[in-house]
């Protein structure tokens, strides 16, 4: 059988970002257990665990990683594996995951490297043709195309035959297999393999997807998307085939977390979580069937067509703490370009419900969409100020980003508006997450403008929300004393004020490497760090050893004891 060693690389994103969420490697997780479960051996290396407390400069002086150094990575793998995967998630992370690939190349050379993920999947002959050290692209899901390409190596089949891949030939021509099935049902999967990888980090300092409830676990209620927003990737990698798991399955799923990781809150990270009221009720009534006590929220954004107020009681009844809505638009205009199939009355309906069962709600909003005029940048500007009248929590106030695989990728690249793919143009991606870049994909409107516009609109929001509400400061105050959030601005604010205390140290140090003691002195000055801030020590050298297949406990959903 082979031996496979899978890569979370680390965390990447614009040094004047304002959220950066840590979230555990769910999809790394997923493929280990199907890994194992067909009998392979698996090694996982999650480079932002294991550097958490660490943040250096990545390939542009503006872009920061945290996680460990390349340098440290390589050192962690001490033994040849038979293939080496690597997550390739986001296009603004690719540079930096390119510089990881080519270490690890140049000091293996014979091993081959498969990489996945959305970006990957969107633009695999780029990814192949710009990094040599990449010889397999896996398109879509992985569960089961990294099984069979684990029979390539095992030499049961060939190449061709592995579904769902692109590779290079040994002549150094790209070819494409046919396209992998889509998994049938998420509940045929084995659940993620947590139990070899360290989650004591991210429990530690807490920084999520969502907002910090205690110690958090991720969960997968479903897979894919029925929508085609144009801005969107997720049908590149997913298709438009939406699968929902058994309600029961998935509070197997959750209480196994609580009795096995003490979860106290789990973040569903599916595309569009809830679709189906049935599914929603069902769901609660089997959490208040079992009597479970935990938290859970929504922090990836869900449908609301099917959240009525009976819904949403059921939801708040049953721990469900935030809930993240996605508009994208005050616009009908815009809304009908990009194909959001969604009614503005009924998000202002749902935000109406869900405050009355006191859940904290974020919505989510983009300006700057190619054929935008002002007029609709006014109208969500307007939006977002009703948002706050109404008693919305939270807002992302985005400028538009066009990512690899959506349709609007595609169309500004026929249109000549995106003229080359480069770790520049990936660098333009954070836009979304900098509020020092700007826009500039808008046809009507310059991107100075629309950064204003995105200015204006976030102070209008929060600074009503708060003026309005002024028991938000005192909570917000009582909340960073006691270390916790409420809120998705909470959690972010204490977040950066995290963040740049490690900065601080970690980027320090690395400056004055050739004079450690000019470091020591500069930390006794400071005082004691924050908490989840580890001492400025030097990278231990961690080997990576799998868990042997016979000692790992069965991840096949069965009923659990309660607590």
């Amino acid at each position: 059988m082979s031996r496979i060693l899978l890569i979370r690389p680390p965390a990447v994103f614009a040094s004047s970002s304002y959220s950066v969420p840590l979230t555990m490697p769910q999809a790394t997780a997923y493929l280990a257990a199907n890994l194992l479960k067909h009998g392979h051996e698996v090694q996982c290396l999650d480079a932002l665990a294991e550097g958490i407390d660490h943040i250096g400069v990545s390939y542009a002086s503006s872009v920061r990683y945290r996680g460990l150094s390349t340098e440290a990575i390589v050192d962690r793998i001490k033994s040849a594996p038979d293939a080496i995967g690597v997550t390739a998630q986001f296009s603004q992370d690719w540079p930096h995951i390119e510089g990881i690939i080519n270490a690890i190349h140049a000091k293996f050379p014979d091993i081959p490297i498969i990489v996945g993920g959305e970006h990957a999947t969107a633009l695999p002959e780029h990814t192949l043709n710009t990094c040599g050290a990449v010889k397999y692209v896996a398109l879509g899901e992985g569960e089961l195309t990294i099984v069979d390409f684990a029979e390539f190596l095992d030499g049961k089949r060939e190449i061709d035959s592995v579904q769902g891949i692109c590779y290079r030939d040994a002549d150094g021509s790209v070819n494409r297999t046919s396209p992998q099935p889509r998994v049938r049902t998420p509940d045929d999967l084995p659940w993620p393999a947590w139990e070899l990888f360290d989650l004591e980090p991210y429990f530690r300092t807490g920084e999520g997807h969502g907002v910090e409830r205690g110690r958090s676990m991720p969960l997968l209620a479903t897979r894919g998307c029925p929508y085609q927003c144009t801005f969107c990737s997720n049908p590149a990698m997913w298709t438009t085939r939406y699968v929902m798991r058994k309600p029961e399955l998935v509070v197997n799923e959750i209480e196994h977390y609580i009795n096995r990781y003490a979860a106290r809150n789990i973040d569903f990270m599916d595309l569009t979580a809830f679709t189906r009221k049935s599914w929603i009720m069902e769901f609660c009534k089997e959490i208040q069937d079992r009597s479970l006590n935990f938290t859970w929220q929504l922090p990836s954004g869900t449908r609301v067509e099917q959240m009525d107020e009976e819904c949403l009681a059921a939801m708040a009844t049953t721990g469900c703490m935030n809930l993240t809505l996605a508009p994208e638009s005050g616009s009908e205009q815009t809304l009908k370009e990009i194909k959001k199939k969604v009614k503005l009355s009924k998000i202002f309906e749902t935000i109406r419900y869900a405050k009355r069962q006191k859940i904290f709600v974020k919505c989510n909003l983009i300006i700057g969409f190619p054929t935008e005029r002002r007029k609709d940048v006014w109208q969500t500007l307007w939006t977002s100020l009703r948002f706050s009248f109404m008693g919305v929590d939270d807002m992302g106030l985005n400028l538009f980003s066009p990512y690899p695989g959506s349709e609007l990728f595609s169309y500004l690249q026929t249109t000549g508006k995106i003229k080359k793919i480069d770790h520049s143009y990936f660098e333009d991606l954070m836009v979304f997450q900098n509020i020092r870049r700007s826009s500039y994909f808008c046809e009507n409107i310059g991107s100075r403008e629309l950064s204003f516009y995105r200015l204006v609109g976030l102070c209008s929001f929060y600074g009503f929300g708060y003026l309005l509400r002024p028991s938000r400061i005192l909570r917000t105050v009582r909340n960073y004393r006691a270390d916790r959030s409420d809120t998705v601005f909470e959690e972010r604010l204490f977040a950066l004020f995290h963040r740049r205390q490690i900065e601080k140290v970690t980027l320090r140090r690395e400056v004055v490497t050739s004079n450690p003691s000019s470091l020591a002195t500069e930390v006794s000055g400071r005082g004691s760090l924050p908490p989840g801030v580890a001492e400025p020590v030097a990278e231990p050298i961690v080997v990576v050893e799998p868990i042997p297949v016979a000692e790992r406990e069965s991840v096949i959903p069965v009923t659990l004891n309660r607590s």
